[in-house]
């Protein structure tokens, strides 16, 4: 052996452990072979050995010749035991499609191949058994049939290997097939946390319940505390076997034996799941699916009634496309799928749907989204899916954010459906950058910036605004809204997200804030902030009464914005605090009406006053004394005429 062969002979001894699923038709030797290849006979009931034929699921562990090892599930062949053999099929990384030499393919075989295709397993091996029962030429025929049969579906390309389970024959060419299977097989489900699909309960007196299946995805210890799903019974492990050998923990993959502590009877059973704490509450009567009907056969119609298998355990289910009202023969589609009994489904999870009369299989699926969100429109529903399965972060956010309205979305909606959480970063930056979403930042009191399409936001702000200024008209005693009280007038934002938008209109100025809430701008209030910036405009403009700062020079002296403190200056003037003489200049009170008392001295000593005699008069610069002339005419008290102003009429 090469040293580079040996490198990958000891990886792939110590990769996770695969499950390796059987399939084929009855009597076409699949027990019979398991057994030649493990040494164990997976028929372990009275019935399965005087009849000949497996009911249930057998289990046993095949050592290959790389080291690695397969935990095979062995299933039934009968028709009649279809939903035994998909109870089996739903754990499998591979499979071992068995088809006799003296039947060859048959109706078992092709139905338990659709299976297998539908439940998204990818490599395989196939047996042609019972060689020994047939002469070379009926041999040669068989196994060109196979591959024929192998040619009109994805697994044209696997080994096709020629055995006899009674004389020997082929049987270490099958062990090398399916060791170059298992290597290029990838593990599935093997990630995240503890779920392990119940096959088997039964107490032992003195020990405690013992569940056996094989495990999907994570990790179990003796001391583990799980979970039962549904239900949420708790229990604590006390020791675990892997085919029937103590051992110190269990990995994803491996057929497993729990001994458990704190169970009742009737707390768990076959089709149930222990699962990890976190997984407590997911069963869901709802999931979104992408859904594949079979060709060849009936379509898949809305609200039809089928048997839903998933893991060891099938449900009552109806099924909803979401584009249409049925699936073709061939096709697939999104679809919401709903259970009649909850189902501990996850993302990425298959399934497999069967008819209820004739019982046949009509279609599998694919898990996408758990849970029941609601969506307003079938068609965003059915666009966010199919992004989703192809990975377009842009396309589903922007399908997501449109039918979310007023209501916005967080990151957490893309990364909860299954998104990478960089990658929807991402996209939602460049969906703002682009201006095809609105942004509110997270506070304090919202757990999460939020999201919304393009131009919501501003409606939201005009909601709260509109409703602001009219509860301050309708009780000017009271001017100031709280923020439960104007939320309201927004019920699809989340409180916290319009706290927020509330103190962000503050912010920009449209609105004022005090401990009573807020009230609009310029609607002759002021928030503590704002009272005492009114203060110091106000000390400052008395300060050079008929010099003041314009507007530009009191932002950059009290280091505030323009478009603040002109608000501010237009609450000061409703109050009768100040008067704006020009639009970037405001005089306080007092001095208008000194330099008015000026102006009508002169009209009454001259009959007319011109810019220069004013602006002495005043004592001002000819900018602010051209400003309190013209405001003066808009005041009705002056006419101009020429360079020279009148008395526009008789004063008493």
């Amino acid at each position: 052996m090469t040293a580079a062969s040996s490198g990958d002979t000891s990886a792939r001894a110590t990769r996770p452990p695969l499950t390796l699923g059987t399939a084929g038709h009855i009597d076409h030797g699949k027990t019979a072979l398991v057994t030649r290849l493990t040494g164990r006979n997976t028929d372990r009931l009275r019935e399965e050995r005087e009849r000949g034929i497996s009911i249930e699921l057998g289990y046993a562990e095949l050592a290959l010749p790389s080291g690695a090892r397969l935990s095979v599930v062995d299933v039934p062949g009968h028709e009649r035991f279809v939903r035994t053999m998909v109870a089996g099929a739903t754990g499998v990384d591979l499979f071992l499609l068995v088809v006799a030499a003296d039947d060859g393919v048959m109706p078992q075989t092709v139905e338990h191949l659709a299976i297998l295709e539908l439940l998204g397993v990818r490599d395989g091996v196939v047996a042609l058994t019972k060689a020994d029962a047939v002469d070379e030429e009926l041999l040669e025929l068989a196994e060109g049939d196979v591959r024929e049969f192998l040619d009109g579906t994805p697994y044209g390309g696997c080994d096709v290997v020629v055995v006899s389970a009674r004389d020997g024959r082929g049987l270490d060419e099958l062990l090398a097939a399916l060791d170059r299977a298992a290597g290029r097989a990838e593990a599935g489900r093997h990630s995240g946390p503890v779920r392990l699909p119940v096959d088997r309960v039964f107490p032992l007196k003195g020990i405690g319940t013992v569940v056996t299946g094989t495990l999907w995805a994570g990790e179990i210890r003796a001391g583990d505390g799980l979970v039962v799903e549904p239900g949420g019974a708790r229990a604590v492990v006390r020791s675990v076997q892997v085919h029937d050998h103590e051992a110190e923990s269990v990995h994803a993959g491996s057929r497993t034996g729990v001994n458990l502590r704190g169970l009742g009877r009737g707390d768990i059973r076959r089709g149930d799941w222990l699962a990890a704490p976190q997984l407590a509450g997911r069963s869901a009567r709802r999931f979104d699916a992408w859904v594949s009907v079979l060709p060849g056969g009936r379509p898949l119609r809305s609200g039809d009634q089928v048997r839903l298998h998933h893991g060891t355990a099938h449900y009552l289910a109806r099924v909803a496309p979401l584009e249409g009202r049925e699936i073709a023969p061939g096709d697939a589609a999104s679809a919401v799928v709903r259970l009649e009994s909850p189902a501990l489904v996850l993302p990425h999870d298959r399934f497999i749907l069967r008819t209820l009369s004739p019982v046949a299989t009509v279609a599998g699926g694919e898990v996408l989204v758990t849970g029941a969100q609601r969506w307003h429109a079938r068609e965003r529903h059915a666009v966010f899916l199919q992004a989703l399965r192809s990975g377009d972060v842009p396309t589903a956010l922007q399908a997501l954010a449109d039918d979310r309205g007023a209501a916005g979305m967080t990151r957490d909606d893309l990364t909860a459906a299954g998104f990478d959480s960089a990658a929807a970063d991402r996209a939602l930056a460049a969906a703002v950058r682009e201006g095809r979403l609105d942004e509110l930042p997270a506070s304090a009191g919202s757990r999460d910036t939020r999201w919304f399409r393009a131009g919501v936001v501003a409606a939201l702000r005009a909601t709260l605004l509109t409703g602001a200024a009219e509860r301050a008209a309708a009780r000017p005693e009271r001017p100031f809204s709280s923020v439960a009280e104007l939320a309201a007038l927004v019920p699809a934002v989340p409180a916290g997200d319009a706290a927020q938008l509330l103190r962000t209109m503050a912010e920009d100025g449209e609105l004022v804030a005090d401990e009573g809430g807020y009230a609009p701008a310029g609607a002759g209030v002021l928030g503590q902030d704002q009272s005492a910036l009114a203060e110091e405009a106000l000390r400052r403009l008395a300060a050079e009464p008929v010099a003041p700062p314009t507007l530009a020079v009191l932002s950059d002296g009290l280091g505030r914005p323009a478009r603040e403190l002109a608000q501010i200056l237009e609450v000061l003037a409703r109050r009768g605090d100040v008067v704006r003489v020009d639009k970037d200049l405001w005089f306080a009170r007092t001095a208008v009406d000194d330099a008015r008392a000026v102006l009508l001295a002169q009209l009454d000593q001259a009959g007319e006053v011109a810019l220069a005699g004013f602006r002495d008069a005043v004592g001002c610069g000819r900018r602010n004394a051209q400003a309190l002339l013209e405001y003066f005419d808009r005041e009705g008290l002056t006419l101009r005429r020429g360079d020279v102003r009148v008395a526009r009429r008789r004063r008493s």
